[in-house]
């Protein structure tokens, strides 16, 4: 049995990474990643800060208004009642038109238009909209008196104490520019960049890049005085802000930048002048998801944001401006598949755009559901038609199953395994038990319940046409005996990851013996007793992830990973500590119907500081067990009796994975509605 050291993590995970591509020559299992070079990125332990804590830009807000309408000139104060700490907050700003562009940033933080308006709009007309005075408890948001683009607007807001660099609240003088030396290094083309400014109004975009005022000046300014505070020049080191001559909206200013790679980036695009691009992303899901960067470069002023969203110059311009040029470059026409970008036609700053999108997935129903279905053990296989068409490479898949006792719902030996002396209570020394999933196309998929089996007298399949991934490996060649490790490079937090494992080989897309089994004494045709088969990831950061394929595994002789930003789930265990043979009851208190419900189950290994899913579902080794173990020791978890309130998790007797086990839980039922009949 395995020796092991149990210590408590309280703030960061440090996890241990392979270097790529390397082949382990011994005859053991997958070596202990502290004998491999490399560490990987950090991940703070949300259970040791606050529960509503967020990762901006990553996955979803911990308060989101929805579309809510708003009148020219209305001022419209949002509770959100989120708490905390000011500094921590993340605030997104989107507006809707109802005829005009749908989904856009038009002249965010307001423009006035001087003598070139736009159609449909009048000389001197003040469009555009802005949110200031932000509390720990409310928001608030002003369309301006003539704007046409914001019929609605939309805020939210992430909790995100862990930016990669923060300036804190900053002095600039009027009329000054002040750099600030942030030295993240590495490529700035992963940068996510905030800016704030605070001011009599509280903490406040108004004005935000720059805005020369017409002859409809706020009370308490003049025509043509030029507002706001904007940010250009950034490089892996540096970042300058220039605050206008006449600004009185940002006494102080405050930066952050995130390193995060985006779901969507389109790369430098060149836009003339007067030119409106259209720009394909094919994410796909719901945009009301997605996160929306744009930025800028030019020759003088490098990466920036310069009249962002758009400006009419007034008297007192800028070197190489004339009075009344309209600037800078805005995005509007957001869909599932395309976003638009249109360049002002006298603008300076905008030579070439980027547009970055990050999407984080709200688990709706699955596009094909099999429902339970009975299953006979030992076959025959039983193949169900979705017929969903398009690229199966898009599909993800979930295979529960169920007993008529107390175990319920659950995934008990998911992808099969075979038991070795300790058998399970009720079976026998080599039986074969539980069903895996293989034979994938964009029309089938066959399941397939193993000789002894009697967790799966039924089973269900779903499957979701899944939107674009924020990782996907692609299909890569991998040896057994050998673990490849993955560099996502995705930042943030993993407890926003939804992690998939797929194998391939001549047979198919297949999930056979996932999470490596050791074969018994009834082996399938190509393996031999005690073989060991089968894959497995662990080693999980906010940067990189490793799979390992078993020493003489014949089902995956390719492997892809895939990563999805997910919504806060319904329900998130945190980390429970559970011991050996120990079995644990979390109430998630949903109230809903389980066959509604999509669960991830995750490992952690204190020795190795891993998350992993190695032997998930659980696994007994034969006779070439991993170094530390002994023939016949049972290792991995699972998690089994699903009901509308909780679940049951276990862990088996000699495992040394699984010193942790986290659930979480995405309801949709939440989100199914009947529509209301009126007779």
């Amino acid at each position: 049995m395995k020796q092991r050291k149990f210590f408590i993590l309280f703030f960061i995970i440090a996890v241990m990474v392979l270097a790529p591509g390397v082949v382990w020559a011994q005859g053991g299992d997958d070596p202990p990643p502290a004998e491999e070079p490399g560490v990987a990125g950090e991940v703070v332990e949300p259970a040791a800060v606050d529960a509503l804590v967020t990762m901006a830009f990553s996955g979803g807000p911990a308060y989101d208004s929805g579309w809510v309408a708003i009148r020219q000139d209305q001022a419209l104060t949002l509770q959100h009642h989120l708490g905390g700490n000011l500094d921590d907050y993340v605030v997104i700003m989107d507006y809707k038109a109802n005829s005009i562009n749908g989904v856009n940033q038009r002249y965010y933080g307001g423009a006035d238009f001087g003598t070139h308006p736009p159609s449909g709009v009048h000389v001197n007309d003040r469009v555009g909209a802005y949110w200031r005075t932000l509390t720990t408890d409310a928001i608030t948001v002003y369309r301006r008196p003539e704007d046409i683009y914001a019929d609605f607007v939309r805020i939210r807001i992430w909790l995100d104490p862990y930016p990669n660099y923060d300036s804190g609240w900053v002095y600039i003088s009027h009329g000054a520019a002040k750099t600030l030396h942030h030295n993240l290094g590495g490529d700035a083309d992963d940068y996510v960049v905030d800016m704030q400014y605070r001011s009599g109004i509280g903490v406040n975009q108004r004005s935000f890049g720059g805005m020369d005022y017409g002859a409809k000046a706020f009370s308490g300014t003049r025509n043509n005085d030029r507002a706001g505070v904007y940010w250009r020049t950034l490089t892996n080191a540096d970042i300058t802000l220039f605050r206008r001559a006449e600004d009185d909206v940002a006494n102080r200013v405050r930066i952050r930048i995130w390193k995060r790679r985006a779901t969507y980036d389109s790369g430098w695009v060149n836009i003339n002048p007067n030119q409106a691009i259209t720009l394909h992303h094919y994410i796909s899901g719901d945009p009301d998801n997605y996160v929306v960067d744009m930025q800028y470069r030019s020759t003088g002023s490098g990466i920036n944001r310069r009249y962002y969203g758009g400006m009419d110059v007034g008297l007192q311009h800028a070197s190489g401006l004339h009075e009344n040029d309209r600037v800078g470059a805005y995005w509007r026409s957001l869909t599932a598949n395309s976003i638009t970008v249109y360049r002002r036609p006298e603008d300076i700053y905008a030579d070439q755009v980027r547009i970055r999108i990050w999407h984080y997935w709200q688990p709706t129903a699955p596009d094909y559901d099999s429902r339970w279905f009975p299953l006979n053990a030992g076959g025959p296989p039983v193949t169900f038609g979705h017929y969903l068409g398009g690229s199966a490479d898009s599909y993800l898949v979930d295979m529960t199953y169920k007993t008529d006792d107390v175990n319920g719902v659950n995934q008990r030996y998911y992808g099969g395994a075979d038991f070795g002396t300790h058998p399970a209570p009720g079976h026998a020394t080599n039986d074969r038990v539980s069903v895996y999933w293989r034979t994938l196309t964009n029309a089938r998929v066959t399941l397939f319940r193993r000789g002894e089996d009697t967790y799966a007298p039924k089973a269900r399949v779903r499957i979701w046409k899944a939107p674009k991934p924020d990782y996907n490996s692609g299909w890569v060649a991998i040896s057994p005996n050998q673990a490849k490790t993955f560099n996502h490079n995705l930042y943030g937090s993993v407890y926003d990851y939804f992690v998939d494992l797929q194998y391939r080989n001549t047979g198919g897309v297949n999930q056979r013996y996932y999470g490596g089994m050791d074969v018994g004494s009834h082996p399938a045709g190509g393996l031999h007793e005690n073989d060991r088969v089968g894959a497995y990831w662990r080693s999980l950061s906010n940067i990189s992830i490793v799979v390992y394929r078993r020493p003489e595994d014949i089902y995956a002789q390719e492997v892809r990973v895939r990563i999805w930003r997910m919504a806060r789930p319904s329900y998130d265990s945190h980390w429970s500590v559970i011991n050996q043979n120990q079995s644990q009851t979390l109430f998630h208190r949903l109230h809903g119907d389980p066959d509604n419900y999509l669960l991830q189950m995750w490992q952690y290994d204190t020795t190795y500081n891993y998350i992993n899913q190695r032997h998930y579902g659980g696994a007994d080794f034969g006779t070439h067990p991993p170094s530390g173990y002994s023939a016949n020791d049972r290792a991995g978890a699972y998690w089994r009796s699903l009901s509308p309130n909780s679940v049951i998790i276990y862990r088996r007797p000699e495992d040394g994975f699984a010193d942790r086990v986290r659930v979480r839980i995405w309801d949709y039922n939440q989100r199914q509605f009947l529509p209301i009949v009126r007779k």
